[in-house]
């Protein structure tokens, strides 16, 4: 009845043309771009403002209804999928309002505005928006927020969370926070911006943020190693670094990516056991001595090299990479994508031990990733069909999350946990001691939300 009574009354307050309840239109709220979790909401609200979240968390929180907000769905771990059919979905993407305030060097975005309209926006007045998940295009700022995502460029400059000023969020009640000033320095107190960036919607539902922005850099170099070696690649990444280089991309190859990628987009990348790709950024006199010098250390590690700063030959050096995930889920029904990160000093250990699991259980693993922050995507395929490939990749899921453990890293570095990972979470905080950690946050947790209706049965609540 409670679930009844809210539909409703939302409908009532908001619009009935903003609430959806049959099956045609719920379906694509159930399930994310993992398509791993399958449950349909019972009801989705189309967000176009403030007061509608107001009114729905409100409703939803008096007559105990579970609460999912969502934005595109690019999620790989299921967070925005719902755990009860008695669920209301918030689909943000109508509010998606973006405001340029260079002389104050930040832009406001709405949850529901992607991170390539942000991005974009940013490049008419000569700046950029540096965090961008491979999803940009159509991943949204609340949901990248709340996943805490990273992307390419974050070797040198992080992910969303280092990005950001202030946000406001409701809580379940209809409660409004703002956190945070849109000014480049300011104090508070305890931070609460990090308390809901990552929380994935259980927490709260973000709404709006203030986000720093960045000057274009004057130019580009884009530098391609191919190695005969893994080690050697391993190598070249870790001298780049070492030698005090920070490129703005730094990515690895292994052979498999490069051979799925060959065989099902049709292109003909040369074939080595692994490919480094950086992209060098700065002052047009200097950048070219910069790439000149991250080249010779590629092939000091045994690398045939090649750079440009021609888009068109840029963007031929970088076909593989791009097209790394979009060829193995063309190639294969099932694909379960890992995401775990280790430290820098023990990539090549990592490297290693994946080998090993995937000579073990005999499927094909690309592995591909931002080799600069040690954030590795190990890309278990099989077919689903088949019950022997589906526990074998379910087994290799659950064994390379607890090799980053063991390797002193963390089974997420930019996915996060959702419904994939909660059991593999809660291995990492054993074993690093931080059981209080959990407490502390379950009672945030029931202070915020003391009736459990944001986003429940992800992360462990």
């Amino acid at each position: 009845m409670g679930f009844s009574r809210a539909i409703s009354e939302i409908s009532k307050r908001v619009g009935r043309e903003k609430v959806l309840v049959e099956p045609e239109d719920t379906y694509a709220y159930s399930l994310d771009a993992s398509t791993e979790f399958k449950q349909a909401p019972g009801a989705v609200v189309r967000i176009s403002s403030e007061e509608d979240v107001r009114i729905v968390l409100e409703i939803a929180d008096r007559e105990r209804v579970p609460i999912v907000p969502r934005g595109s769905g690019t999620s790989l771990t299921g967070a925005p999928v719902p755990t009860s059919p008695e669920s209301i979905v918030l689909d943000m993407t109508p509010m998606n309002r973006v405001e340029v305030n260079v002389d104050d060097g930040y832009v406001m975005a709405e949850a529901g505005a992607t991170v390539l309209e942000v991005d974009k926006a940013c490049r008419e007045y000569g700046f950029f928006f540096p965090p961008d998940p491979a999803s940009s295009r159509i991943a949204t700022i609340g949901g990248a927020l709340a996943e805490n995502a990273g992307g390419l460029r974050g070797a040198k400059f992080g992910v969303m969370k280092n990005w950001v000023l202030a946000m406001e969020v409701y809580l379940a009640g209809g409660r409004k926070l703002r956190i945070g000033e849109p000014v480049y320095k300011w104090r508070w107190g305890p931070d609460l911006l990090s308390l809901f960036i990552g929380s994935e919607g259980t927490l709260g539902v973000i709404t709006k943020a203030w986000l720093k922005i960045y000057p274009l850099p004057e130019k580009v170099v884009r530098v391609m190693g191919t190695f005969d070696r893994l080690e050697d690649a391993g190598r070249a990444i870790s001298q780049i670094r070492r030698r005090g280089y920070v490129p703005m991309m730094l990515e690895l190859l292994d052979r498999e990516t490069i051979e799925i990628v060959n065989e099902v987009l049709g292109y003909d990348v040369e074939l080595a056991e692994a490919m480094v790709v950086a992209d060098v950024d700065g002052p047009r006199e200097a950048v070219w001595r910069m790439a000149r010098e991250v080249e010779q250390v590629m092939k000091e590690s045994g690398g045939r090299t090649r750079a440009s700063d021609d888009p068109e030959e840029m963007q031929q050096l970088y076909l593989a990479r791009q097209g790394a995930y979009a060829a193995v889920t063309r190639a294969y029904p099932g694909v379960l994508l890992e995401d775990i990160t280790v430290p820098l000093s023990k990539l090549m250990t990592a490297l290693r031990e994946l080998e090993k699991l995937r000579k073990e259980y005999g499927l094909r693993m690309p592995v591909f990733g931002h080799a600069g922050d040690g954030n590795l995507h190990p890309t278990i395929c099989f077919d689903p069909r088949n019950e022997e490939q589906l526990r074998k990749a379910r087994e290799m899921f659950v064994k390379i999350g607890r090799l980053a453990i063991e390797l002193g890293g963390a089974i997420s570095g930019e996915h996060g946990i959702g419904l994939a990972k909660k059991e593999l979470f809660l291995e990492e905080i054993k074993a690093v001691r931080g059981e209080g950690y959990l407490e502390v946050v379950r009672r945030i947790k029931e202070l915020l939300d003391p009736n459990g209706i944001m986003n429940p049965g992800k992360l462990w609540f």
